[in-house]
């Protein structure tokens, strides 16, 4: 089954990055930082979608490499301070999937994405980061661990 194309508005976001393995701790304790920083700025009433940027691709980059940024859309005019930048995001089109899991299955989840077949016909791998979308009604289930996102893979006309 092939992948279905999302496109993404143009957005400024303010974000916070991570350095270092996808698969790492460090990554849940940047969303809990980032999310405390997104509740005193008051960014979480109504609460926003969340956007997870994947700019290396962990297959040709080292581990200790990798960077990540959690991102939320803001307006103009917000101050970040020195653990949050601002980044003018120019959107795109992306093949997406939905997932549910946990975090140690995302790795699989982003695997089988790469699989041939995957993007549709017309369309290839563009190398710009890959993201997930965290919804307004995210929630991770603590019984499980599992939560939901969709995961997007930059794409664009095959030429």
């Amino acid at each position: 089954m092939t992948l279905p194309i999302r496109t993404l508005p143009r957005m400024r976001l303010a974000t916070m990055r991570h350095t270092g393995a996808y698969g790492h701790p460090g990554l849940t304790e940047l969303w809990e930082r980032f999310g405390a920083w997104c509740a005193a700025n008051r960014l979480n009433d109504p609460r926003p979608k969340f956007y997870g940027f994947s700019h290396d691709d962990p297959a040709c980059t080292p581990p200790e490499r990798c960077r990540y940024d959690a991102a939320v859309q803001i307006g103009v005019g917000l101050r970040t301070g020195p653990d949050v930048q601002v980044m003018d995001y120019e959107g795109g089109d992306y093949a997406c999937m939905h997932f549910v899991g946990t975090g140690p299955e995302i790795a699989a989840a982003w695997a089988q994405m790469g699989a041939p077949g995957q993007i549709p016909e017309g369309w290839e791998w563009e190398p710009r980061a890959a993201l997930e979308i965290y919804e307004e009604d995210f929630a991770v289930d603590p019984a499980t661990g599992r939560f939901p996102c969709w995961l997007c893979i930059p794409v664009q006309r095959a030429r």
